[in-house]
């Protein structure tokens, strides 16, 4: 994104449909200078990219306001919109809960009259009450339509019910206006019937969203109201949001931890499960992170905050979810595209039917078929199939920690049957531990000395790795400048007046330096990896690091050939580090010493084959393959630029979790295809029978009341498929 363009998260009021999500998406897309914008129907959310120099509040909100819908907050806060999203969720669901009980009331009150012979215009009133004040919702939307030039799901309820009630009104005026007929008498019950039908449905519906709602909204409510902190060398409770990044934060053991930071003082465990689904609490010493919304199971601690408010891991989390749920992959993108002309083709297909029946059959069935065809067609069923699986399913998936951040991915992962693994931070713990120093005509320490100055600006797990080894902590670094990381190869900087390269054997010779053959040969056989360092043009000497496998490496390469997946190694580490590696995990195909554009060319190589490739990976080398790869997974240990590169990432780093996320990724894609399957498949079959396609075979008639029923349980049908999820088995 430019960094001149802006985000805007809009919970919104009135969008119920996929004609209302097309509807808003073009009247906001539409405005100058929005770059992009996408409307999360279960939500009912627009997040908005868009240049602040050309737009702003004002315009959105205008856009939305002529669409026909309303803007209940504008914001650029993720947490505050979802605060008002969920608000809004449970005011609908009450809203309908409401006109639920009343229109079963005046239900009840019209089927009395096949026992008491009510009078007609007792009738009439409950009738025309549920028509109008349960049903208002329903016409003050179709209002909205017409007054966009549009049409929605409230067009076709609004019209359906009128029809029935209008039918009806001049029955009871004037008994024989159409003639006998198939309804010589008013139909009040197939006005309240479809309406306590239809406001059943929405009810359902809203109580479902509102439930899938609050599985992201809980990452939110985890985080701690309250924080103790040390100011002027008092001990002070403060609001979490007041803590303020280098304040000192106290933890005793039971409390949440109120901000990002790291330990200062004292050792404990932390259960992080909140974040990476892990069960086993993690320890924690001086050094290490705490995430914010994380348990204190046992000791005291005193960390500094440095993420705080939006800067937390867990707000980021949060908003990088509801961002990716709203997301459209290829076929929530087509299945807009058929919503955007489904209810214009409702429409006509309920005219000619009505047509035909009325020149056969007279006006009366004309009316009833007519309301059927509108009240059975679900475009919310359409509209829901595929973002209420993703909102649910990307919220499951948060919960065992594995951040989805592209929903196009689950079109991709069903198809994967190679899986890339980097090794280093990979399939190794990423812990490495200085193993030998072989300094060359210096001292140790200045070794030491001019290796952690090359270094003290690296990311990579070898800089880690150096600056943890105990002989090593009291070396201060020496300022470097024109520092360079040269991905795959090594650093470069200036010390003083000298340039100081410090990389493997071979770039180092690269850059014209000598390297003893003695000192090549030496580690030639052995399964560890060689950091050599040179000043000026003059070789210093070597150190070398050491790694051990992952508990669970072994497992995941078996896991990954049992459902038919080919694991694969390919690392820039040296040839027998990476051969010992693979060989452990029965991994045959290996590709060792390679440089990040091989990386990259060797993920092309394997496309050009025809297979769909996976790439896990957590370091600064593996970003552009990441980027090329059918589907890029990153561990949360590695960098920013991997993290940002995949679209995966796994927040515990236990391999398990790549196994986890191709299996609830496989999940969320058969739910979609069974939502997608049902609203297709029950539109294409109900609207002709409400058409009265059968009728002169069976003589059955849909009548508007069934067809009512029918939709509120097409819709409800795919919400209720989609919440499976939240109680799935990985």
């Amino acid at each position: 994104m430019s960094p001149n363009l802006k985000k805007a998260v809009i919970p919104l009021e009135g969008v119920h449909c996929a004609s209302c999500v097309a509807r808003v998406e073009e009247a906001v897309g539409a405005v100058k200078g929005v770059e992009r914008v996408s409307v999360h129907l279960p939500s009912k959310t627009a997040f908005v990219t868009y240049d602040p120099a050309l737009t702003g509040a004002r315009g959105l909100r205008s856009a939305i306001d002529a669409a026909g819908y309303k803007a209940l907050a504008f914001s650029e806060s993720s947490a505050a919109a979802q605060g008002v999203s969920f608000e809004e969720l449970e005011r609908e669901q009450a809203y309908f809960l409401s006109r639920l009980l009343f229109s079963a009331l005046a239900a009840f009150v019209i089927l009395l009259d096949m026992f008491l012979e009510l009078s007609p215009y007792t009738l009439f009133l409950a009738a025309t009450f549920s028509w109008t004040f349960c049903g208002w919702h329903f016409h003050a939307g179709l209002w909205r339509s017409l007054r966009a030039r549009a049409a929605d799901m409230n067009t076709l309820v609004s019209l359906s019910t009128s029809t029935a009630w209008l039918y009806s009104v001049t029955l009871l005026l004037k008994p024989h206006a159409f003639g006998t007929g198939v309804h010589p008498h008013p139909q009040w019950h197939e006005v309240a019937m479809l309406i306590f039908f239809i406001n059943l449905g929405r009810w359902l519906e809203a109580r479902s969203k509102t439930g899938a709602g609050r599985a992201v909204s809980s990452l939110l409510q985890m985080a701690p109201k309250f924080a103790r902190v040390m100011r002027g060398g008092r001990e002070e409770t403060v609001p979490a949001g007041a803590v303020l990044p280098g304040d000192l934060v106290l933890l005793r053991p039971g409390e949440q931890v109120p901000a990002d930071g790291a330990v200062i003082r004292g050792a404990s465990a932390v259960d992080e499960s909140l974040l990476t689904g892990e069960s086993v609490p993690a320890d924690k010493k001086p050094g290490d992170k705490l995430y914010a919304g994380t348990m204190n199971t046992s000791g005291s601690l005193e960390f500094e905050a440095v993420g705080v408010g939006e800067d937390m891991v867990l707000m980021k989390i949060a908003a990088s979810v509801r961002e990716s749920q709203a997301a459209k992959g290829s076929v929530q993108k087509l299945v807009d595209r058929i919503s955007a002309w489904f209810v214009p083709a409702v429409f006509l297909v309920a005219v000619v039917a009505a047509g035909l029946w009325a020149h056969f059959a007279g006006f009366g069935r004309a009316a009833m078929v007519f309301a059927a065809v509108l009240a059975v067609a679900c475009p919310c069923a359409m509209g829901l199939a595929v973002p209420m699986a993703v909102a649910v399913g990307f919220a499951r998936a948060a919960r065992s920690g594995v951040r989805i951040n592209n929903a196009d991915i689950l079109e991709r992962i069903s198809r994967v049957d190679t899986v890339i693994l980097d090794k280093t931070g990979t399939l190794t713990e990423g812990r490495l531990s200085v193993a030998e120093v072989r300094p060359s005509g210096i001292k140790e320490k200045e070794f030491a000395d001019v290796l952690l100055s090359a270094e003290a600006g690296s990311e990579h797990p070898f800089a880690a790795a150096l600056r943890a080894h105990p002989s090593w902590k009291d070396i201060k670094p020496q300022s470097a400048s024109a520092f360079q990381a040269v991905a795959g190869k090594g650093v470069e900087c200036l010390i003083g007046d000298d340039k100081v390269v410090a990389g493997s054997f071979k770039w180092l010779e690269e850059m014209g330096v000598a390297v003893p053959a003695a000192d090549i040969d030496a580690i030639a056989e052995a399964p560890v990896s060689a950091l050599a360092l040179a000043r000026g043009g003059k070789y210093l000497g070597y150190a070398t690091l050491s790694d051990t496998l992952r508990p669970g490496a072994a497992a995941l390469a078996d896991q990954l050939r049992a459902m038919g997946v080919e694991p694969v190694v390919a690392s820039g580490d040296r040839d027998q580090a990476v051969a010992a590696a693979a060989a452990a995990l029965g991994i045959t195909s290996i590709y060792s010493g390679i440089f990040p554009e091989e990386k990259k060319a060797i993920v092309a190589r394997y496309k050009a084959l025809g297979r769909k490739v996976a790439i896990v990976g957590d370091g600064f080398n593996d970003a552009a393959a990441l980027s090329e790869a059918d589907i890029g997974i990153a561990m949360r240990s590695g960098t920013d630029i991997a993290i940002q590169a995949g679209d995966m990432t796994l927040m515990k780093n236990d391999l398990s979790g790549v196994v986890d996320a191709i299996r609830i990724s496989k999940a969320i894609k058969r739910v979609i295809n069974q939502n997608l399957g049902w609203a297709f498949g029950y539109n294409l079959l109900l609207i002709p029978l409400a058409a009265g396609a059968l009728y002169p075979f069976t003589g059955i008639l849909v009548t508007p009341w069934m067809a009512g029923a029918a939709m509120a349980l097409s819709s409800v049908s795919v919400v209720m498929n989609s919440l499976r999820l939240r109680s799935m088995t990985i």
